[in-house]
């Protein structure tokens, strides 16, 4: 099979190139998927191989990417919940080739009329977004949210399923003007800089002075005091990314004031039992209301022209969702 791995070129510099693997056979639990498409994400650009390896039952770690949609191909004698010709979407280390395997628990199924592309772009998003904001941002109707990097595509799911499922008032930010448009596009009404100077006092001035109950941060280290600057007093500050860096500053005289909880989220150290638990709460939630869910397709490239997709992510050009067809 084709399959994106990590390379070099002539500098030394690594980078995706195209590779012949043997085709993978599925495990006791596994079912093997026919790639139809594969979303790209942040993660993919950190070329590192193995970028989720405590996340079990997924692919190669030898194959680069993070997620895709395809039909089932092959089933391990131990699968019970998919058979062959099953169309199917979901996270997956080694998710950029034409062939993946995973543990049957990590799979979700494309509803029917949905096309390849489309589904390819929302395991990550949808799933990401739900649990920040659901299972450890506690959203509830009439709670009020800010989505740092809301132009991202975590943060394009997260601001209309917080008003989907309720939540009273919803700020997103982005750096740039036109994609705060864009975002507007989408339904979002308070589309705003994400400036740290500035920030803070805007989100108040929207809440009456109160701040917001749920931040959900895409950004990291450069944004945590604008963060808790926003958040209300009994807050939560849920930390997805590290945009603009690994570490910051805390005054935790202000976390200890406003009672802030401060907590962060991944995949990489979920099992494939917290992660089945996890699309279960999600699609109780979001499958009713997934045609109303809008993830933008930015960009589509051939497997073969990966390179050309890593350029285009990496100048943050996009918005919404760069997709690879095998």
């Amino acid at each position: 099979m084709k399959a994106v791995v990590l390379g070099s070129d002539a500098a030394g510099k690594p980078v995706p190139v195209l590779e012949d693997l043997p085709t993978p056979q599925p495990a006791a639990r596994e079912v093997r998927v026919r790639v139809h498409a594969a979303g790209m994400n942040r993660a993919d650009l950190s070329l590192k191989v193995g970028h989720s390896p405590a996340m079990a039952g997924t692919g190669s770690e030898r194959v680069l990417g993070l997620e895709m949609a395809g039909e089932v191909e092959a089933c391990g004698r131990e699968v019970t919940r998919w058979k062959p010709g099953d169309r199917v979407m979901g996270m997956a280390l080694g998710a950029h080739a034409q062939q993946v395997c995973l543990d049957e628990r990590l799979l979700m199924p494309v509803p029917d009329g949905m096309d390849w592309s489309h589904a390819a772009t929302l395991p990550v998003a949808l799933m990401t977004a739900h649990d920040a904001l659901v299972t450890h941002g506690g959203l509830r109707p009439g709670s009020t949210v800010l989505v740092q990097a809301a132009s991202a595509a975590v943060g394009i799911a997260a601001v209309q399923i917080a008003a989907l499922l309720g939540a009273g008032l919803v700020i997103g930010t982005s750096t740039t003007q036109a994609k705060r448009e864009r975002l507007q596009s989408l339904g979002l009404k308070h589309a705003v800089d994400s400036d740290p100077a500035t920030l803070p006092a805007l989100v108040r001035d929207l809440t009456g002075g109160r701040g917001v109950d749920i931040v959900l941060d895409h950004l990291g280290g450069g944004a945590l005091a604008s963060n808790m600057a926003a958040v209300a007093i009994g807050g939560r500050i849920i930390g997805i990314g590290r945009m603009t860096g690994m570490k910051g500053e805390i005054d935790l005289d202000l976390l200890s004031l406003k009672r802030i909880a401060l907590i962060g989220v991944t995949f990489r150290t979920r099992s494939c039992d917290e992660v089945d638990a996890l699309i279960a709460r999600m699609r109780t939630d979001l499958w009713p209301l997934l045609d109303r869910i809008r993830m933008p397709l930015d960009a589509t490239f051939a497997l073969a022209d990966v390179a050309q997709a890593h350029e285009r992510m990496r100048a943050k050009q996009q918005f919404g969702k760069v997709v690879l067809q095998p």
